[in-house]
């Protein structure tokens, strides 16, 4: 019987300082962390359980990305429009474009009020899509 190399494979790991813009000019240095003597590196935002989150936790990254999102969801249901029946575009709206709004909104949706009415204008877009309205 032979034995199987197991190779040890890199873990990615990154840190993230928490805190107001003023308490982040405060800091001198940032901590140094490593991890079987490989150094932690510095981050300004991370994805952590699919919700981005940046040191001063504006939630600005998350919904730039999940505008990403929509509105390539926008853009698939404006070329299938045409072609599909209007209960078959409901149910790719909900499969689309809905999840992303949904998606733990408990945390991030105390966001402030310039980046929700974008992400509101966005989601009311894709809504109008199916009915063939002017976007």
């Amino acid at each position: 019987m032979r034995a199987k190399a197991v190779k040890a494979c890199n873990l990615v790991s990154n840190k993230l300082l928490i805190a107001s813009r003023q308490k982040l000019q405060e800091v001198m240095e940032s901590p140094s962390i490593t991890i079987n003597e490989n150094a932690v590196e510095q981050v300004v935002s991370t994805k952590s359980l699919g919700v981005y989150v940046d040191q001063n936790v504006n939630w600005e990254c998350h919904i730039e990305n999940i505008s990403k999102k929509i509105a390539c969801a926008i853009g698939a249901i404006t070329r299938i429009r045409h072609l599909t029946p209007f209960n078959i575009l409901i149910k790719v709206y909900n499969s689309l474009v809905q999840p992303h709004c949904d998606y733990c909104y408990v945390v991030w949706g105390n966001c402030n009020k310039g980046l929700y009415e974008k992400l509101q204008r966005l989601q009311n877009n894709a809504a109008r899509t199916p009915n063939f309205c002017e976007l």
